[in-house]
């Protein structure tokens, strides 16, 4: 009895694993910038960012954690900063994907996530839609332009900001957004194809080992 629930999980784990390999969707992002920046993908890692930034450590984390950064980029003079923010809400929750946004809901999205004042322009890089703004600003170091590229992945808004100077953004700012990738798992059909492709083959597998153990352990008490 004891071999035959043994041999029993030990199938489980075995399909459960079958079916864990199988996804390919993933999840995270990726981007690109060049090694003079200082960079840091989660909290911990924030040392030579403030340093950079003239700032306390403790300030940096706090910076960091309140606005769900995953990411981070200074440039060696300070003046050119990228930044992602990564969280879910309701409307990342319900639209799941930015290739699948109706007029009406790209639309709810530009509104979601953009100033009133600030111009907005929707573009696709990577296959994905983004919202994007700009803004030039104007403070003691003098004009500088703040670009956001928002999108939904995954279930999850991304806001990537980044400043330069200048009263456009630069090309630096263009090459390095032109780099990023989600890599959520992403369209409903995907998911789909993930599900018919791995799941229902899995439960089918697993309802014939179950079958077969039963069999087998029903002929053993016949047997005694």
């Amino acid at each position: 009895m004891k071999k035959s629930v043994s041999a029993l999980l030990f199938a489980f784990a075995i399909v459960a694993l079958l079916v864990l390999s199988g996804f390919k969707g993933g999840s995270g992002f990726s981007i690109e910038v060049d090694d003079s920046f200082a960079v840091a993908t989660k909290a911990s890692e924030v040392d030579e960012v403030a340093e950079r930034l003239g700032i306390d450590r403790e300030e940096a984390v706090s910076y960091f954690k309140q606005n769900d950064l995953i990411f981070i980029a200074v440039s060696e003079d300070t003046k050119t900063q990228v930044r992602i923010s990564r969280f879910a809400d309701n409307f990342s929750s319900d639209v799941y994907d930015a290739e699948n946004l109706t007029e009406e809901q790209t639309a709810q999205m530009i509104s979601l996530y953009s100033g009133t004042d600030n111009s907005v322009d929707l573009i696709e890089s990577d296959n994905r839609r983004f919202a994007k703004t700009t803004e030039v600003l104007e403070d003691s170091g003098g004009v500088y332009t703040c670009t956001q590229y928002v999108t939904v992945a995954g279930g999850r808004t991304y806001v990537i900001t980044c400043y330069n100077p200048s009263d456009s953004p630069s090309k630096e700012i263009e090459d390095i957004f032109s780099t990023f990738t989600a890599r959520d798992m992403t369209t409903r059909v995907q998911r789909y194809e993930y599900l018919k492709g791995w799941i229902i083959p899995g439960v089918i597998v697993m309802a014939v080992i179950v079958g077969i153990c039963v069999i087998g352990l029903c002929k053993k008490l016949y047997e005694k």
